[in-house]
């Protein structure tokens, strides 16, 4: 008897039990190494978990189960590896990123963000152009994403992005998109106060959930409902 078609997309990452990324090559599970590359094929019990899961259609998570997803993985970075928060990262536009922020007009502004969660837009001199998750509450945030995915390089589900997923977006393309207004944000490089830690693709859709948002001038909840 022929042996069953596998029907997932080459390319597909998964991350498997053992902590390590796995590539889906075609016919088999290769790990994913820093440089981007594949390596070793995955063991037996972990290259069957990743295809149970590639085929396994994603469940529609409550916002309350996203969110406490999105903790997990916060939770899980941190502990990882909490060097990632302060490594260096090239500012890129069509990424996403978060940082530590000191508004310059602080004492004019009605309110703002301290650790802003944005896609850059644009980078200009002295500093760049970005839309901030933040001032959109979690659910409004999902369905944004949802809007801003038909502008990305790389299409299917975000999960299966790889590192060079990015956004080609500029200002004049999102700005009819709903609550586009209420997020657009420019930044001063001498205002940055901490490293700039880029979101890998894979983690757009948990990291738009994290609560991490911090505003001073306003609460959350008075922001989101401007």
């Amino acid at each position: 008897m022929p042996k069953k078609q596998i029907s997932i997309p080459v390319g597909t990452e998964i991350k498997g039990k053992d902590r390590n990324v796995y590539r889906w090559l075609g016919a088999q599970w290769g790990r994913v190494e820093r440089s981007g590359k594949t390596g070793r094929m995955a063991r037996k019990i972990i290259s069957d978990d990743l295809t149970s899961r590639a085929l396994t259609p994603k469940k529609k998570l409550s916002t309350y189960k996203k969110s406490k997803n999105a903790g997990s993985w916060f939770k899980d970075k941190v502990g990882e590896s909490a060097k990632g928060f302060r490594s260096k990262t090239k500012l890129m536009p069509g990424k996403m990123y978060t940082f530590g922020y000191d508004a310059k007009h602080k004492k004019t502004l009605p309110y703002w963000d301290r650790f802003p969660l944005i896609i850059v837009l644009d980078v200009y001199k002295g500093g760049f152009i970005g839309l901030n998750f933040h001032y959109l509450k979690p659910t409004d945030r999902e369905r944004f994403l949802n809007k801003l995915l038909k502008f990305a390089n790389q299409k299917g589900d975000p999960e299966t992005f790889d590192s060079k997923a990015m956004f080609n977006v500029t200002w004049d393309a999102v700005k009819s998109i709903p609550n586009a207004d209420k997020m657009i944000h420019k930044y001063l490089y001498s205002q940055v106060k901490t490293s700039l830690m880029e979101s890998h693709p894979r983690e757009w859709e948990n990291v738009i959930y994290l609560p991490y948002q911090q505003f001073v001038g306003a609460t959350a909840k008075s922001v989101w409902s401007k």
